[in-house]
């Protein structure tokens, strides 16, 4: 043996349940008898691991007592929830959730603590603690800890709060699970409860192994999604409650586009064409519009045609509106509502398209004409962005970012200070490389950007990449990752890597039985531990880096001038 070498097992999958223990059979047999998991026994397919298995090692039960919160509106979460026993609410009333506001936070570094770590920081590369891999993401005790207690007598906030019992044995949780968004309700135990908690990993396994089970969860997400879009949407703010609940017999739940999005995004992104092609055609330009269509979840592209070349002229994320100055438009001229250009959804997508006749009799006599355009439209002639730069944005799919890291070439003087600040910051290993894509004077660097959709998180068999819980941020908790590599290929812009670890004596870390090296993912975590937040924005003498959240309009004005 070679003594500069430190010899460990692969870790792998399963080498921890995600409980303390792996689930108890009789728990087992509950869950598949007494809950919406019996969809999955029908049609299981018998390949590889059994649901016995993924149940075994991919679900925990968890206690919680009256007030407690399972799950809480805004937070981010992959795990799908079923209760056993006892008694849970969903809170249906907005006021109920502003009570409810506060939350934890990742805890940061003190001032000090961020300063001692000039002088104790690793002289080695990637050095780790090589402690075994821990159970879980979060364990148990850290997550019941997080759920804090509803501050008010339980009976009172039931009586002055809307909420609804949810049955037991039905899921809990599924929408954020399937489309890697944040909670859309809060739930909370009404009286000692038994839940047993599904994280996303034997989510995506049962779903790939039972029709059923996966045709099931895709229906409550259209319920629950229909049902929380006054709550979601700013647009129904000022709608009277009694013509939203007419809104909904005019709404369209529809699903679009494709979960694998990301597959073959890196060879094609040069081939504008099958960019194009790998888009799914939604609404075209010249066709008759029915309805406005609001995107919920995913992003998409707007475009128009002109003498065979398609220019891209704006593009939608969450919460912004198609076809709302052509409907406005038409209504005002007495002619039929007809699309000025074409919408095409980039991944899987959802819409909620509200139909002509709803617009005008429940949304229009509420809601002046000019502030819904101000505020929804998006037909693109606001943009302050040439065609150019909005084409390589949106072919290079940078519009899912939350905080894509851009920097002005023009003021950039490659002395680098970002680089060494995030070396600083993370015990002298820094997490981007100061090169990638670029347009003009502009480079889109290569750092994570903590996308609006996140595939990154789908294949992960740990759930070691994650997004944190309160602020959305995609991050690796690094002694669950077992260097599997598969958030690496799934990030379509190269913004995740492995690299060969050592210990604190620098000392590389091989595996048993092949001798060959132990890889850890590592990326941009957005400094989420440091009191002041990205160093490598803070260092920058010059202001020529910037994070950049595509779901803010206001960046045209802060920063897109300049191009």
């Amino acid at each position: 043996m070679n003594e500069q070498e430190v010899k460990v097992d692969r870790p792998k999958r399963w080498d921890q349940p995600f409980g303390d223990e792996p689930l108890p059979d009789h728990l087992i047999d509950w869950a598949l008898s007494g809950t919406a998991l019996s969809f999955a026994c029908t049609d299981f397919q018998p390949s590889g691991a059994t649901i016995i298995d993924i149940l075994k090692n991919d679900a925990r039960l968890v206690s919680y007592q009256p007030g407690d919160i399972i799950i809480r509106k805004g937070d981010y979460g992959g795990s799908v929830f079923f209760a056993l026993k006892g008694s849970t609410h969903v809170l249906l009333d907005p006021a109920g959730e502003e009570v409810l506001q506060t939350r934890s936070t990742p805890k940061k570094r003190t001032w000090w603590q961020a300063l001692s770590q000039l002088w104790k920081n690793s002289r080695h590369t990637e050095s780790r603690n090589i402690d075994p891999i821990s159970s879980s993401t979060f364990d148990k005790k850290a997550m019941i800890k997080k759920s804090r207690m509803i501050p008010y007598d339980l009976d009172q906030f039931i009586e002055k709060f809307k909420s609804v019992e949810i049955p037991i044995g039905r899921s809990i949780g599924e929408i954020a699970a399937l489309r890697r968004s944040s909670r859309t309700a809060t739930v909370f135990a009404n009286e000692t409860s038994e839940i047993l908690e599904l994280r996303w990993q034997g989510v995506r396994d049962i779903c790939r192994k039972s029709r059923l089970f996966r045709e099931y969860l895709e229906e409550e997400v259209r319920a629950r999604s229909m049902g929380n879009i006054f709550s979601d949407l700013p647009l129904f703010d000022m709608i009277p409650p009694l013509d939203r609940s007419k809104l909904l017999d005019g709404c369209i739940f529809e699903r679009h586009g494709n979960e694998n999005w990301n597959h073959g995004i890196r060879t094609t992104e040069v081939n504008r064409d099958k960019i194009l092609d790998q888009e799914t055609l939604v609404i075209k330009k010249g066709w008759r519009l029915d309805g406005i269509y609001v995107l919920l979840n995913g992003f998409a592209r707007i475009s128009r045609n002109s003498r065979g070349v398609t220019d891209t002229v704006d593009y939608l994320r969450p919460g912004d509106i198609f076809g709302l100055k052509e409907l406005i438009d038409a209504k005002n001229s007495g002619e039929a509502p007809v699309a000025s250009s074409s919408l095409h959804c980039i991944g899987a997508t959802d819409l909620l398209m509200i139909s002509t006749p709803a617009v005008k009799d429940l949304i229009l006599p509420h809601i002046p004409e000019s502030l819904l355009l101000e505020e929804f439209g998006r037909d693109g002639d606001k943009l302050d962005v040439s065609r150019e730069l909005l084409d390589f944005l949106v072919n290079h799919r940078t519009i899912n970012g939350n905080q894509t890291m851009i920097i002005d070439l023009d003021r950039c003087t490659d002395c680098d200070d970002c680089v060494k600040a995030c070396a600083v910051t993370h015990d002298g290993n820094p997490r981007f490389i100061r090169e990638g894509q670029r347009h003009a004077q502009l480079m889109v660097a290569s750092a994570c950007m903590h996308c609006c959709d996140p595939v990154c998180l789908v294949g992960c068999p740990t759930g070691a990449i994650h997004r944190e819980h309160s602020s959305g941020n995609v991050v690796i908790h690094d002694s669950t990752c077992i260097g599997c590599a598969t958030c690496v290929e799934a990030c379509p812009y190269d913004n995740i890597r492995t690299v060969e670890i050592k210990d604190s004596e620098g000392r590389p870390i091989i595996d048993t039985k092949s001798g060959a090296p132990i890889l850890r993912a590592t990326k941009c975590d957005l400094c989420i531990d440091q009191p002041s937040g990205p160093a490598c924005v803070n260092a920058c003498p010059h202001d020529a880096l910037h994070r950049v959240n595509f779901g803010d309009r206001d960046f045209a004005d802060r920063l897109w001038r300049r191009s």
